[in-house]
């Protein structure tokens, strides 16, 4: 009984200590955390707008649901699925071991520095796919020994994980090749079809890709200031191998910077060399090996960017290669990397504890290395001690959204001009400005991001070229309705009790539609051009992109389903896997 529930328990009470404060009701709004209580679904949802579809098809998912339920269940869902899934599925890869290898597998992937930076950063849609990567690497160990409902129950893995473009790619990478690659059981015909499927769940936020104007290049500056950052004295290796490294400084715990990070970098490190070959007979040699290649590529990744000798070639596949953008934050392809050190590093202290004759010393290690992640990193505790807690939006917000649900054509720019904010009704906590998923019109934002990087503070370039036009006048002084009708902007919204200034002559010679004491509204009297719309051709495509993937995970839904009631109905039997 205790081998059963021991791991859920351990999740639980992990939910518990690294959430705290963020399970509070309201909404946690910290940097790229956003959720609202309705978003809606508007061309940048789909990923049809201005900007790069970053952010696709996280959007259009949250914008269907949040008309069912508002966000903040969503959120507390999506973070408690985080810790919760990501520390079931750590340990469920470990079936059949003793509890304490188990426990200390959900401890190390959960209460690592990379989802606790990640956490603090609001990537969660990024750590959801984490979460799931251990059930994705399991699900493609059954489909090649060809285990019922095996091949359906990966489509759905990687689809959730596909809710953001890196997520996907992380479940394909590390999944696809080992349910399709040669020695596994299904038929050709079987594996190419799955194949199909798994690409075809990767279409709702490739086909805007393409798609998008901007899409064939990036700011090269971002590979810098968004590259991995060494922690301390011992460089951005020892820190890349502990998981941790983010590019926002600020959202790094301290005790990331004391000797012991490090030390237990090197520790887990060696005890996931040694953990090989036993994880090689846990979850098969196929998927062990391709696991490895998968964490030595993340850590390649991650270490150019951050090296000086070879940051330059990063910058220029950043700037010259479709797609090159998603490598400018290197950290964020540790993902593979820390799913290897939690689930390797138990099975090598099992490795060599099994040679001591004295059974008390052998537990005392096993407890040690369960406990290992907190004493290194206690301050994750309680939300990073404190600093995950939730806030409500003013009233003024929803007043504002009901005014703009008004017919008539008309886009909204939001001032102060820039990306984040600091509201003193969220405690002066940096977060992405919540005004594009909260108002029920197209926003036109400053999608430059000022970042300070290792020589000082850098501007990384946005792809709007109407968010360009905006910031122009602003800088030269001058009113906005000089140049917001030609962009299709009718409105402007004033974000009030937030750092950043409205220059006096912007909001000349508009009609005050309303003022409250966090946000007022603003109108241009006259006629506007009309507002920029996706083409037919675009729309037709990406909706095809949507209602394939749709179709693929319906079915794979439904398929699961039949096994799974098959399967309780019929012993399994057991399957070799190599």
């Amino acid at each position: 009984m205790i081998r059963r529930t021991a791991p859920l328990l351990a999740a639980v009470l992990l939910a518990v200590l690294v959430l705290g404060p963020a399970l509070a009701p309201g909404y946690v709004l910290q940097y790229d955390m956003v959720f609202v209580p309705r978003q809606w679904l508007l061309p940048a949802s789909f990923g049809l707008g201005g900007q790069l579809p970053r952010a696709v098809p996280q959007d259009a998912v949250l914008g269907a649901l949040t008309a069912v339920l508002p966000g903040s269940v969503w959120q507390h869902l999506a973070l408690l699925a985080v810790v919760v899934v990501g520390a079931l599925g750590a340990a469920r890869l470990l079936r059949g071991q003793p509890v304490l290898a188990r426990v200390a597998a959900a401890l190390l992937l959960v209460w690592s520095p990379y989802v606790a930076q990640r956490l603090l950063l609001g990537s969660w849609s990024l750590l959801l796919a984490v979460a799931l990567l251990p059930w994705a690497l399991q699900a493609a160990v059954d489909v090649r020994a060809a285990r019922p409902g095996a091949g359906p129950r990966l489509l759905l893995l990687v689809g959730l994980s596909s809710i953001t473009p890196t997520g996907g790619l992380l479940a394909l990478a590390v999944a696809g090749p080992v349910a399709l690659r040669p020695r596994s059981r299904p038929t050709a015909r079987n594996r190419v079809l799955l194949g199909l499927g798994l690409l075809a769940l990767q279409l709702p936020w490739v086909v805007p890709s393409v798609l998008h104007p901007a899409s064939a290049a990036s700011d090269p500056a971002g590979a810098s200031v968004f590259a991995l950052r060494a922690e301390g004295w011992w460089g951005p290796l020892v820190t890349a191998l502990g998981t941790g490294g983010v590019w926002n400084g600020e959202v790094v715990l301290p005790t990331r910077g004391l000797v012991l990070a490090p030390l237990a970098a090197l520790l887990l490190t060696a005890l996931a060399a040694a953990g090989l070959a036993p994880l090689s007979r846990v979850v098969g040699r196929a998927a062990a090996v391709w696991l490895c290649v998968c964490a030595a590529t993340g850590l390649l990744v991650a270490v150019l960017g951050a090296w000086g000798p070879t940051r330059p070639l990063v910058e220029q596949v950043v700037a010259s290669v479709p797609g090159g953008g998603l490598l400018r934050d290197g950290q964020k392809w540790l993902a593979p990397w820390t799913l290897l050190v939690a689930i390797a590093a138990p099975l090598g202290l099992q490795r060599g504890v099994a040679r001591m004759r004295d059974r008390t010393a052998a537990a005392a290690l096993g407890v040690a290395l369960v406990l290992l992640p907190v004493a290194v990193m206690p301050d994750l505790v309680w939300g990073g001690l404190g600093r995950m807690r939730t806030t409500d939006y003013p009233q003024d917000w929803s007043r504002t959204a009901e005014a703009l649900q008004v017919p008539g054509d008309g886009d909204v720019v939001v001032l102060p001009w820039s990306a984040f904010r600091a509201f003193a009704w969220n405690r002066r906590t940096t977060s992405l400005d919540p005004a594009p998923r909260f108002l029920p019109r197209t926003t036109v934002v400053d999608d430059s991001l000022l970042v300070a990087g290792p020589d000082g503070l850098v501007r990384v370039s946005g792809e709007d070229p109407r968010s360009t036009q905006v910031a122009a006048a602003l800088a030269a002084g001058r009113p906005l309705m000089e140049v917001l009708p030609g962009l299709g902007v009718r409105y402007v919204v004033v974000e009030h009790e937030t750092p950043g200034d409205v220059p006096p002559p912007a909001l000349a010679g508009l009609d005050r539609v309303s003022d409250g004491p966090t946000m007022s509204l603003w109108s241009l009297p006259g006629r506007i051009a009309p507002p920029p719309s996706p083409s037919t051709a675009s729309v037709a495509l990406v909706a095809a992109a949507y209602l394939l993937a749709g179709l693929v995970l319906v079915t794979a839904a439904a398929r699961s389903a039949m096994s799974w009631r098959g399967g309780r109905r019929k012993p399994r039997r057991p399957a070799t896997v190599r």
